[in-house]
């Protein structure tokens, strides 16, 4: 990948990162950098900012190790794609709060279209196919760093939802989502001291209300 841009500031390094992550869109694991200035000065108007020096952008060393069963897992998938008549192949690519496979192929967009729809089909079903018991870690499905950039969308989504019921004193309700998109806005308002989350509805599609808290 051609670096066209090397040098990302923060007020920390995971900060930083964010931002090169964003600009070259990728999740911030495949990219290895250096830590050149940390500014910790008083009085500097920079004072507590990091910059970072971004080497490359490829193939991470975290979470490496296939777990057992993620070739079944692959072939799996690669079987289902290959039925379907879809011309793409997935891979196993890390493990963070779920094995992560990467989806790739001429047949991408088809998997981001409709946002993620597909995409969210299909690991819904790999789930259901091999995932046993509440220890298990869930299957994730990546592709392009679709899930990755719709997590910064939902949480952002809930911080505007809570002011809006802040300042209405009305609940605000989300359209359905999956699992995984529900427990974004719950983990980012979960700390807010005036608003609370819950789901609503029955099935795998729920919606998700954000109200004010009881005053005690």
């Amino acid at each position: 990948m051609n670096l066209s841009k090397k040098l990302f500031s923060g007020k920390d390094v995971e900060d930083a990162l964010e931002k090169a992550s964003l600009y070259y869109n990728v999740n911030p694991e495949l990219i290895h950098y250096t830590v050149i200035t940390t500014d910790n000065s008083l009085f500097s108007p920079l004072a507590g900012e990091v910059t970072i020096r971004i080497d490359a952008i490829g193939k991470s060393s975290k979470g490496k190790v296939k777990p057992e069963g993620s070739e079944k897992v692959e072939n799996l998938l690669n079987s289902w794609f290959k039925l379907a008549g879809f011309n793409v192949s997935s891979y196993f690519s890390r493990v963070k709060d779920g094995i992560e496979f990467e989806i790739k192929g001429e047949d991408e967009e088809l998997f981001l279209d409709e946002n993620g729809a597909l995409l969210d089909a299909f690991q819904h079903l790999v789930n259901k196919a091999v995932t046993k018991g509440s220890d298990s870690k869930p299957v994730v499905l990546e592709c392009r760093s679709f899930r990755f950039n719709r997590v910064k969308e939902l949480r952002e989504m809930a911080k505007k939802a809570a002011e809006k019921v802040k300042s209405l004193g009305k609940p605000y309700i989300f359209s359905p989502m999956n699992p995984a998109e529900r427990r974004q806005i719950h983990i980012t308002l979960k700390d807010d001291k005036f608003v609370a989350t819950e789901s609503l509805g029955n099935g795998f599609l729920k919606k998700v209300k954000v109200y004010l808290k009881k005053k005690k």
